[in-house]
């Protein structure tokens, strides 16, 4: 199946106006669709940004076919005083390709922000907006507004906020709160203590997604791009109760960038709640050596059969729709001259499953252009049904890489297994792969590679056993005839032993290296097959395919971030 799209624009009147045209076609079976755009950019003045979208999209699924179109208008003015930004927007509920956002889809909505300084330490913050969801004809009606007052290391904001959901059946759910926030550093600034909160004004809080709320909490500045965060949230409505606790990492790797290594969420004074579970070790430097990270979260909500939601597609503010939970994690990483390892531990509770994670992973350089590796993933979960699911992945490699030699080296083997256990029936699966690649420089514009990879299956369904053995032999030569551009052809033989069935695998592609360390190939199988344990190292299926490959080492990292 191809999916393939593009955009074209033009600029004129200086380059302050930019028109565009975007098509995307879907030819995936079964889920077939087409979208087209238009879109417009005028740069008023230095301070003002009008924006204009227009989009179209028709698709078919299982389900049927659907379509729908989206548009959005967004007015931009940024000074030194005053920051305005005015919006109109629509989603369908039929638009996209299988990629909108669901909270997105279905909703109507215009508002405006406003901020303007008023003298060296305060502002004046507004907002006004009316909501239509699509779905259910429910309206929301928002006004807010604040004064916030910031003064060296103190910050402090009081507003007002009016929410109103009207429902179909006549039915309303109104909050009147008033909002506090307050926030303080210490300790030369590395350490920041805070605390908001909202209380109704005149009677209970109605609307679910603006209830009484208090959170407290402190940051402590570990380095200037790392932050150790705790806090814990309260928050109650006529049909909502939900306690929520905290524990985390907050890192700025790059000046633009923010990473969160909470469980499961991260609440702010400047904005909405932020969800995430990034899975990776970013932690704090505790000296040369070590890195550590953690995090907790837990929720506790209790929502009311009888409570309605403006966008039930839509998380909540505080607490969750779906069920409490407890999470936590602890990662480290070490780092010796020679070699280093890293390890992550998860474990994570809550209404419907209880799941453990291990992940271990360690490097080491014995010697110049030998490396050896190996890493574990194991994970086991267990759900309220009673069913079971594990499985574990450990791996060895091996490289042998060396400047001044024309030959180089790799091999990774991986001994996988997996279980499942689903009312009575019981899987098991355990393999062997095995993939080996050897490259020749046979000059400084040509090489040659050869792969040869096999693995070793053994499934168990009930009593039934089953064996397999399959085996790629293949082989790729390149040649660069520009600095900038090369070309290769790729031919393989995949053979399933036991079954004695034989696929066939040929085909070219062009490179173009886009910048330093940055690569992209358009190629073409006449001929392929496809295996998950042997696609890794190069596309196998028949058909066309676009390969994008970057050198992701801590230099190019760096470009990349601008540093």
């Amino acid at each position: 199946d191809v999916v393939a799209g593009g955009r074209g624009s033009v600029r004129f009147a200086d380059d302050t106006v930019e028109v565009g045209v975007t098509h995307v076609n879907d030819a995936t079976a079964g889920a077939e669709g087409e979208m087209t755009g238009l879109d417009l950019q005028w740069q008023i003045n230095a301070q003002t940004l009008l924006k204009a979208e227009i989009a179209d999209s028709r698709s078919t699924l299982p389900t049927g076919d659907q379509d729908g179109s989206a548009h959005s208008i967004d007015f931009e003015h940024n000074s030194e005083n005053l920051d305005v930004h005015a919006f109109i927007r629509e989603v369908e509920d039929g638009y996209g390709l299988g990629l909108q956002s669901a909270a997105d889809k279905g909703i109507r909505r215009l508002g405006v922000d406003a901020r303007a300084r008023v003298g060296e330490h305060f502002n004046v913050e507004g907002q006004a907006g009316w909501q239509q969801n699509l779905a259910n004809d429910a309206i929301r009606n928002l006004a807010r507004g604040a004064v916030r007052y910031e003064r060296n290391a103190f910050t402090a904001r009081l507003g007002v906020a009016h929410a109103e959901d009207e429902f179909e059946d006549g039915d309303t759910r109104t909050s009147n709160v008033a909002e506090l926030l307050l926030s303080q550093r210490v300790m030369d600034g590395n350490l920041k203590l805070r605390a908001s909160g909202s209380t109704s004004l005149g009677g209970e809080a109605e609307n679910i997604d603006f209830p009484t709320q208090y959170v407290i909490g402190a940051d402590y500045r570990i380095s200037e791009t790392i932050e150790l965060v705790a806090e814990y949230e309260d928050a109650q409505a006529a049909d909502l109760d939900a306690q929520m606790t905290r524990l985390g990492v907050r890192a700025t790797p790059w000046n633009r960038g923010q990473v969160n290594s909470f469980v499961t969420s991260e609440s702010n004074e400047f904005g909405p709640r932020l969800f995430a579970n990034v899975g990776l070790i970013q932690g704090f430097q505790l000296n040369e050596r070590w890195v550590l990270d953690v995090g907790v979260d837990h929720a506790e909500t209790l929502v009311e059969s009888g409570a309605r939601s403006f966008d039930p597609d839509r998380e909540l503010p505080s607490g969750s729709f779906d069920e409490d939970f407890t999470a936590a994690f602890v990662g480290a990483m070490y780092s010796a001259d020679l070699w280093s390892a890293n390890m992550r531990v998860e474990h994570r509770n809550s209404d419907s499953e209880a799941r453990q994670s291990l992940l271990l992973g360690w490097y080491r350089q014995p010697s110049i252009g030998h490396g050896l590796s190996a890493g574990l993933t194991a994970y086991s979960v267990e759900n309220v049904q009673g069913n079971e699911m594990a499985a574990a992945n450990l791996r060895f490699g091996w490289a042998y890489r060396m400047a001044d030699k024309k030959w180089s080296f790799l091999d990774r083997i991986d001994l996988v297994y997996d279980r499942s256990s689903l009312a009575d029936d019981e899987q098991k699966s355990w393999r062997i792969v095995n993939n080996f690649v050897a490259n020749r420089r046979i000059s400084a514009a040509t090489q040659l590679s050869l792969q040869y990879a096999f693995k070793y299956v053994r499934s168990v369904f009930d009593d039934d056993d089953y064996t397999g053995y399959t085996d790629i032999i293949g082989a790729d030569v390149r040649h660069a005839f520009h600095p900038r551009w090369d070309a290769g052809f790729n031919t393989s033989v995949y053979h399933s032993w036991k079954s004695d069935v034989i696929d066939y695998g040929a085909g070219v592609d062009l490179g173009f290296n886009v910048a330093s360390n940055v690569w992209i190939s358009l190629g073409y199988n006449f001929e392929g097959f496809e295996d998950r344990d042997f696609e890794a190292a190069r596309f196998t299926a028949e058909g066309p395919y676009l390969r994008f490959s970057i050198k992701a080492d801590q230099h190019a990292l760096k470009r990349i971030a601008g540093r």
